[in-house]
């Protein structure tokens, strides 16, 4: 019998990879089925969505009440605005998954050709239910991945057989995704306008969202493999894997893989130290579910006109709902009230994303600010200021504006404390400010970055970074970086180096 693994790549397999079991979503889901309802299944890339309901419907035909099919619909997206192309994808995406899902005696159709007959969705659906002996559940996945009148197309047939259900039309059809269908926008080059995917499928009855793992099932995955595989981890191991992902599945399977299946997979027990240098080797690494994040940023505004305020440490006052709930389906935003990162190895990715083109092009040697074991932040800084004096005008194309400096800054300090430290960065939204922790070995400093308004918000600022020091335990080692907003000054003009000590801890202030 083969030892399982975690899962990285597509829906899991029982028999090949540690699987969590979510009782809670599958009742829920069930309940809706049973009741003969069309409903939405939702949540971000890579959550196990397609697991759960791959399972589900083999659950349910176990159970030989219904006629369970799942199917898999990406395949026709290529089809776009070719509607009748597209029908011709989802009939054959039926007709081959019943070879995988059901029994002979509940295949219909596998005589037609579909390629002459044309053989539309709604057409096949209603001649399978007449001809079927059990109610016909039917799972679509990846919905979403269907686009203009190719998707209208498939809506609106769900849509128009609807009322003969069950008996001339499947008794409930789920339909997964990434996001939920009142936030599709769909043009339709055939009606030349833009249509809501409410308005195309007004017969949901409900739409339910995939949580992430919960603690439990967190501990569940890695026990299955401490069992599997005589690897322990050591306390606090497991609880801060969840508390770096927040639960989020394929973060919690790809640090389990890094630790137990790529760097340390002859020691016994795993610790802290060890999952510290996996969560770095997984960032760098940049996997497609991590370069999707930065992709986006780079190609959506208003998924910028959300994170880029949140760098900065502003309100968000005039955000979109729908712009926020987007964010949230994607997985980037907590699904909470509270405008948040959703979890903490996404608030070091994000800015570690952006800055990455800068960070790559410095001609820098990191261990010029090594000494005697020690990281020379004030070497390092001094280096910087002449660094962004030179440069920061050829990056305003690159970045917004406002984030220009925020964005130089985390690139210079990530690339050298690649050598062995570790930055933790706070989002203060609504304070204007972003609080940046700097750790090497016993060191610890704290930096402040702001963008300068007035003199008052100097003082703020110097009171701002005190706390901040008082947070980490320090007395020295804060730093308080204000950047000029009007890069039109002269640099003599801009440039103010002292240190302070008015609140009471030594805090080395560098306007530029």
């Amino acid at each position: 019998m083969r030892k399982k693994f975690f899962n990285v790549a597509g829906p899991c397999k029982k028999d090949w990879h540690y699987f969590v079991e979510r009782p809670i979503d599958s009742k829920e889901l069930m309940d809706l089925i049973e009741d003969g309802k069309y409903f939405i299944h939702h949540a971000p890339r890579q959550t196990g969505k397609s697991s759960l309901l791959i399972d589900l419907c083999r659950e349910i035909n176990k159970k030989k009440q219904y006629t369970c099919l799942y199917i898999n619909v990406e395949a026709a997206q290529v089809s776009r605005n070719n509607v009748l192309t597209c029908n011709e994808a989802v009939v054959l995406e039926i007709l081959n998954n019943q070879l995988n899902f059901l029994s002979s005696n509940e295949l219909f159709g596998q005589d037609v050709d579909v390629k002459q007959n044309i053989y539309s969705f709604q057409k096949f659906l209603s001649d399978w239910s007449r001809n079927n002996k059990k109610p016909i559940v039917l799972i679509i996945d990846e919905i979403d991945s269907l686009i203009g009148d190719g998707l209208l197309s498939i809506l609106r047939q769900l849509r128009a057989g609807y009322d003969n259900r069950p008996n001339a039309f499947p008794h409930s059809v789920l339909l997964n995704g990434v996001r939920d269908l009142r936030d599709y926008r769909i043009y339709s080059k055939s009606e030349d306008r833009w249509l809501t995917g409410g308005s195309c499928f007004n017969i949901k009855a409900k739409s339910v969202r995939l949580d992430n793992f919960n603690i439990g099932h967190v501990k569940d995955l890695f026990e299955q493999h401490s069992k599997e595989h005589n690897q322990s981890f050591k306390d606090g191991v497991v609880d801060e894997i969840f508390r770096l992902t927040d639960g989020q599945p394929w973060l919690c399977n790809a640090l389990g893989d890094m630790l137990c299946f790529e760097l340390f997979k002859q020691k016994p027990s795993i610790s802290l130290d060890d999952l510290k240098v996996a969560k770095e080797k997984l960032i760098l690494r940049r996997d497609t579910h991590i370069d999707q994040l930065y992709h986006k940023l780079e190609t959506e505004e208003r998924l910028r006109n959300i994170i880029m305020p949140m760098l900065l440490g502003d309100q968000i006052f005039n955000a979109k709902e729908e712009d926020l709930q987007y964010c949230k389906d994607l997985g980037i935003l907590k699904n909470s009230k509270q405008i948040e990162i959703a979890n903490p190895l996404y608030k070091e990715i994000l800015p570690r994303e952006l800055s990455n083109p800068v960070q790559q092009g410095m001609a820098i040697t990191e261990s010029d600010y090594y000494k005697d074991g020690n990281l020379d932040l004030k070497l390092m800084m001094k280096d910087y200021v002449d660094f962004y004096r030179e440069h920061v005008t050829g990056q305003l194309d690159f970045f917004y504006k406002e984030i220009t400096p925020h964005i130089m800054i985390m690139a210079y300090l990530q690339r050298v404390v690649n050598g062995g430290g570790e930055i933790h960065r706070e989002y203060a939204l609504g304070r204007k400010r972003l609080d940046v922790a700097v750790l090497y070995k016993r060191q610890k400093f704290a930096i402040e970055i702001k963008v300068k308004k007035n003199e008052r918000s100097r003082e703020e600022s110097l009171q701002q970074t005190a706390d901040y020091m008082e947070l980490l335990g320090i007395t020295e080692g804060g730093w308080l970086i204000i950047f000029e907003q009007d890069l039109s000054k002269p640099w003599k003009q801009r440039y103010n180096e002292y240190t302070d000590i008015t609140t009471g801890k030594e805090i080395i202030v560098i306007e530029m």
